[in-house]
């Protein structure tokens, strides 16, 4: 088993030269093809690779069980007496290694585990524009949208239940229109079910890390699957320059210090927007293609060395002398016999020397073959000293590693208090703003019960002056009487005067 994982390990280098070789062609031969063809055959030589190396590992198996379990294909002189010789620290050193990303990745699981139970609702609002936009995207499964503070880009979390985890406070300092291109690019990651093979993936980069020629192409795969996205979102937008504003105003935005980071590396803004503008996609640089012809010329080097295999030494047993029929019994003269009887002698004599000179140069084989081995003992003593050499290296990069999951820890640690704290801020910005909504509802109710009063006031003001208009009519009413009695009095004392 260990034979045969090693010689997996070996075999997987040079098919990672071819990798690389087939996948530099699909880039250079489709400049103007659509990302999606792009990104599809790119997964398929990715599948190839592994597909290629499990039936490299099940002939290695055959093989060693054929040979009653020394296993083991040679290559080359070198390089199998090397492998056979140091399967055990080979695959050792690439287990520990594979343990120790393996422990990273489950962590960075953990920490996506922990995103889901931490988080704000977005406003409904959006939450709806996500239901609307997912079924214009053939999107079945319901997706929810999520605000969170441990998050410093949009990312999708689940297969089954997705969701969706935008940076807080993102969604107030974008406009509304950028905004729906940064979740439709998210809702492609779903549609695409890009999750599911994003997690496969890392498991493939997890056992293949030491492969330069797979981590090349795993990294265009994950270019291409963003250039997929971009190109779904702009479809549904039928918009280009409102998406590239939308990524410049992303990059903006990170970089005013609102703790964003765009996805992938400093240039992969740059590379998104040429596309997009120029409809042209991404081509080899000059360091890629002085990559692809190093590795050209270490696989001609490779298949030139082969031609020097080491085979084994067979060596002949001598074959038993086979006893002839005697011939018919011959009267012959005595002279003639004692003729045959000499020469028989001479025969036996000659294989008697015949004999002696194969053992003779058996013994010079022997001695040739001790001597070889004496060479080959003292330079595995050299390969040993170098061995004790690059556990000593291993043993310092073991200890560079601990001391860098240690800090990356404290900063894990550091970036939870923060996520603490801003959640704890959340929470009384939160508190302050149920506060002030139910001091408006206070103002709104006192405000109403004011106007009614001004009503009532108003209504008793209004009933007091009509009372006060009656009481004014009345009182004239009055005054006219009272004025015509004292006119009729008036009149009859003068005509009481005039009579008298």
């Amino acid at each position: 088993m260990i034979q045969a994982i090693c010689w997996v390990l070996i075999h997987s280098l040079w098919q990672g030269i071819l990798l690389a070789l087939a996948g530099g062609g699909v880039i250079l031969c489709t400049k103007r093809a659509p990302a999606a063809v792009r990104y599809r055959l790119l997964c398929g030589l990715a599948g190839i690779f592994v597909g290629g190396m499990g039936v490299t590992f099940g002939y290695e198996e055959m093989m060693a069980a054929a040979s009653g379990g020394d296993g083991g294909s040679v290559s080359m002189n070198w390089l199998g007496d090397w492998c056979s010789a140091h399967a055990v620290q080979v695959v050792g050193i690439w287990l520990a290694v594979a343990v120790v990303k393996s422990v990273r990745m489950a962590a960075g699981w953990s920490y996506m585990r922990r995103m889901r139970r931490e988080g704000l609702a977005a406003p409904a609002v959006w939450v709806g524009r996500v239901d609307v936009l997912g079924r214009q995207l053939g999107i079945r499964q319901a997706v929810k949208l999520v605000q969170s503070a441990l998050v410093r880009v949009p990312v999708v979390i689940g297969q089954l239940r997705p969701v969706i985890y935008i940076p807080l406070g993102l969604i107030n300092h974008l406009p509304a229109s950028e905004m729906e291109a940064v979740l439709l690019h998210e809702l492609a990651h779903i549609r695409r079910d890009d999750y599911l093979v994003n997690m496969v993936q890392q498991v493939a980069e997890c056992l293949l890390f030491f492969n330069p020629g797979f981590l090349w192409i795993s990294d265009l795969i994950r270019e291409e699957r963003e250039n997929c996205c971009d190109d779904m979102a702009i479809a549904h937008t039928r918009d280009r320059v409102e998406f590239v504003r939308a990524l410049v105003r992303f990059k903006e935005h990170s970089l005013r210090g609102m703790a964003l980071a765009f996805p992938g590396n400093r240039r992969q803004l740059l590379h998104r927007v040429v596309r997009i503008s120029r409809q042209e996609n991404k081509t080899l640089g000059g360091r890629e293609r002085l990559v692809l012809l190093g590795g050209c010329i270490v696989l001609f080097g490779l298949l030139a060395a082969k031609a020097d295999v080491k085979k084994p030494v067979v060596r002949m047993r001598p074959a038993e002398v086979q006893l002839a029929e005697a011939p018919p019994v011959r009267v012959v003269p005595k002279e003639v016999v004692t003729v045959l009887q000499e020469r028989e002698q001479v025969a036996q004599n000659m294989e008697w020397v015949q004999l002696q000179l194969d053992r003779l140069r058996h013994k010079a084989e022997v001695k040739k073959q001790a001597a070889r081995d004496k060479g080959q003992v003292a330079k595995n003593q050299d390969q040993a000293e170098e061995n004790t050499g690059q556990a000593a290296q291993n043993e310092k990069q073991d200890q560079r590693d601990r001391e860098q999951v240690q800090q990356d820890k404290q900063q894990a640690d550091r970036d939870r208090e923060q996520a603490e704290r801003d959640r704890q801020q959340a929470e009384q910005d939160r508190h302050q703003v149920e506060l002030d909504r139910h001091q408006v509802e206070l103002d709104r109710a006192q405000a109403e019960r004011d106007r009614q009063q001004a009503q009532l006031q108003a209504e008793r003001d209004r009933q007091q002056a009509e009372l006060d208009r009656r009481q004014a009519d009345q009182d004239r009413q009055k005054a006219r009487e009272q004025a015509e009695r004292f006119r009729h009095q008036a009149e009859r004392d003068r005509q009481h005067s005039k009579n008298n």
